[in-house]
């Protein structure tokens, strides 16, 4: 194969691809699903064509880019407009040599080219693979290498890291993939340029362009890789198709829930490469006709204003997020006119001081969502149901929790097609094991109104708007010369939600090492911010079982009971 070396050494031969992502659900089950309405034989490129044939100026993004001069800040793109660009980065990527089944990665900020990638690779067969902009080097290798993809597309610099060199630099140790695409400068890494070779160059009018169709009968085949860090070492992909995707909305039955009103704009403060963001702000929206609004930077009066030019109806957040809107709308009130719910998004419910003030100052609806990679959204609690104060799961979702708190397991139509370890053959599929019923590692016991309350996340999952690379931060922490054991576990933090803490045992009791220094160390090492501890207990032992393992329960639950100015016992090392 040879790439468009005009923009840039391109040209990367690597093995013979394999194509293990020749994956359906069986028969039966695409048909029950099909006939209860939550799965279809559309997938979100006809809602776009829908759309862009009889309302092409309709925005179907509104994006703000925050280093752009004020009058060039916000970025309307109309559904036809869109449904070009999908056209054309689709025929793009099919003149790279992405064939059907092949995996495409970008790691971007919320941007709108973000989204039409996105779309793009389902309309060349390809299969998605969205990587967070924290990720840095060392999971993005483990992340490109296991999932085997093919194409890699980054910004030269964002928010201070040089993501196109340090992709050039990993390139040798990738064998499959074939071209770095960058956004920037692409002629400083040797890299394809996104703007002249996807942007500009009209690949759909070429007579491979115009061969390239969209690719029917694919809603129930694999669409998107989600990769879900933080479990050790060996990171995990998970595999939905557009029909898995689709049940997220299409099982919304709660009248006062996000629903599927026609033509309303949603908002999300999540990265756009999280699955949470893009079910809301990418699939959701093209389904029902509406718009997706972005913002690449987080600043809360922004956001705000964001929201009173596009007439937002919904906004998912992280409580993070929440609160510091509350501040800002407190000291200069927006109009919201619009606006109609507000999701609470990243944990499993929100501290009811902050849901209240939320009521109060925007009037409108609070619901926390419990959602995982391997489902999307998964329960709605708070003002649900006509007022009760309960949990209720999306229609169609089966879970496994009792009242007594076990480990959950979930069977429905938003449940993954597979799971993919990272470092084996192939991806497992969901519904060749335990009649479809997938073990999501989280700790859950019943609601009163038939849903689930999980309790506590999987033993390595840690973070809520970021699952933290757990191992990597551990392994790091014990390169300080002051650090001689160190644990990374959860706490709850009363206003942000789930955050991590650094466990350690000191080297010398008397010359512990202090948060500031410990987060400078971990900075210095290339660990990206959001993944960095936001406190620090020292401690003489860590608890460990029969095994010498680490008793990460016994240390989340020491956490939990630990109040501030109160003496702090030692962690129960039984």
């Amino acid at each position: 194969m040879t790439g468009p070396t005009v923009y840039g050494a391109v040209d990367r031969r690597g093995p013979t691809p394999a194509r293990p992502m020749d994956i359906s659900p069986p028969e039966e089950v695409t048909a029950r699903f099909r006939a209860a309405g939550w799965w279809r034989p559309q997938t979100f490129l006809d809602d776009l064509y829908r759309t862009a044939a009889v309302a092409p100026q309709r925005p179907a993004i509104v994006s703000e880019r925050a280093h752009r001069p004020a009058d060039r800040r916000r970025v309307t793109i109309g559904y036809g407009r869109l449904a070009a660009y999908v056209d054309r980065f689709a025929a793009a990527l099919h003149s790279l040599g992405v064939a059907p089944g092949d995996p495409v990665a970008y790691q971007l900020p919320n941007w709108w080219e973000t989204a039409a990638l996105t779309l793009a690779c389902l309309r060349a067969g390809a299969v998605a693979v969205p990587v967070l902009p924290t990720v840095r080097a060392h999971g993005l290798r483990r992340i490109l290498d296991s999932t085997r993809a093919r194409v890699c597309v980054v910004p030269d610099v964002w928010e201070g890291f040089p993501h196109a060199q340090a992709l050039a630099d990993l390139a040798p140790r990738l064998p499959w993939l074939r071209h770095r695409i960058v956004l920037g400068d692409a002629a400083a890494t040797g890299a394809v340029d996104f703007e002249a070779y996807f942007r500009r160059t009209a690949h759909e009018r070429t007579e491979a362009g115009r061969n390239t169709g969209p690719r029917p009968g694919r809603a129930d085949r694999p669409a998107l890789l989600i990769s879900v860090m933080g479990l050790r070492d060996a990171y995990t992909s998970v595999v939905h198709s557009p029909d898995t995707l689709y049940a997220n909305i299409s099982t919304q039955n709660e009248p006062q829930g996000p629903g599927r009103r026609p033509g309303e704009v949603f908002l999300s403060t999540l990265p756009l490469t999280s699955l949470a963001s893009l079910i809301y702000t990418v699939y959701w929206p093209l389904a029902v006709g509406g718009t997706g609004v972005y913002q690449d930077v987080w600043e809360p009066g922004r956001c705000l204003d964001l929201m009173a030019a596009a007439g937002v109806d919904q906004v998912n957040a992280e409580p993070a997020y929440l609160s510091e809107l509350l501040t800002v709308q407190r000291r200069r009130p927006r109009r919201t006119d619009r606006l109609r719910l507000v999701l609470s998004g990243g944990r499993t419910s929100t501290p009811e001081p902050l849901a209240a003030e939320l009521r109060e100052v925007f009037g409108v609806p609070v619901l926390s969502v419990w959602g995982a990679p391997e489902l999307g959204m998964g329960t709605l609690s708070g003002d649900v149901a006509h007022g009760r104060d309960g949990v209720s799961a999306l229609t169609g979702l089966e879970f496994s929790a009792a009242p007594g708190t076990q480990t959950l397991t979930v069977r429905g139509p938003s449940v993954c097609l597979a799971t993919w370890p990272h470092g084996t053959a192939a991806p497992r599929p969901t519904w060749e094991h335990d009649d479809g019923r997938l073990d999501t590692g989280d700790r859950a016991t019943a609601g009163r109104h038939g849903g689930v309350r999980v309790v506590a996340r999987a033993g390595e999952r840690t973070g809520a708007i970021f699952m933290v690379p757990v191992a990597e931060v551990e392994e790091r922490l014990l390169t300080h010369p002051r650090v001689r054991e160190a644990a990374v576990v959860a706490y709850t933090d009363p206003e942000h939600g789930e955050l991590p803490c650094a466990v350690v045992v000191p080297a010398a009791q008397d010359r512990p090492p202090g948060p500031a220094e410990l987060r400078e160390h971990l900075g210095g090492l290339g660990v990206a911010e959001a993944f960095l501890p936001t406190r620090l207990e020292i401690v003489g032992a860590l608890p460990r079982d029969d095994h010498g393992q680490v008793r990460r329960d016994a240390l989340r639950g020491w956490l939990a009971r630990l109040r501030p100015g109160e003496p702090r016992p030692a962690p129960d090392t039984a």
